[in-house]
């Protein structure tokens, strides 16, 4: 059983905690991650979701996200997700914490690192993630674009690529 800490707007636990599937309440956040993993030729690591996903699945999406667990800060769930999801270790050191974007009942912390490993190479979670492969900003706008990537706003996007 999963535990989830309950955050106010403001980016603070208000001490409630509920199961994963849990009901939210008006006012209420959970926290969720994203790691978005760049190479040195500025190329974003982006994985497929898996078809058994509830939410969008067989989308491509960011390298690597989840919820942050009761007891867990943001840092330490995003290192955990990108060990589990994509089989990469960062320490703190390695991750640029970039920016916080509310979206319906979630805030969700988005930070980037940089890697080389070849997508080949990664050891991927197969329950969560279908595939992984590199590409560049474009590529990233038109999957955006014809709906093969989960969809997020295009200015969020434009930020995290602008961000490296």
């Amino acid at each position: 059983m999963e535990l989830l800490d309950i955050y106010n707007a403001a980016h603070e636990k208000t001490g409630r905690i509920i199961e994963r599937d849990g009901k939210v309440l008006e006012g209420e956040r959970l926290l969720l991650v994203h790691v978005c993993v760049f190479n040195s030729r500025g190329e974003m690591l982006i994985q497929r979701r898996s078809d058994n996903k509830d939410r969008y699945p067989g989308c491509w999406d960011v390298s690597a996200g989840g919820f942050v667990s009761s007891g867990e800060d943001s840092r330490e769930a995003v290192m955990r997700e990108a060990k589990e999801e994509l089989g990469l270790e960062f320490d703190e050191s390695q991750l640029k914490f970039l920016l916080t974007e509310p979206f319906s009942y979630v805030l969700d912390d988005f930070y980037i690192a940089f890697s080389d490993a070849s997508a080949e190479s990664l050891s991927f979670q197969k329950e969560e993630v279908s595939g992984l492969k590199w590409v560049g900003r474009e590529e990233v706008f038109q999957m955006l674009s014809d709906g093969r990537f989960v969809d997020y706003d295009a200015e969020l996007m434009k930020k995290i690529f602008d961000a490296i």
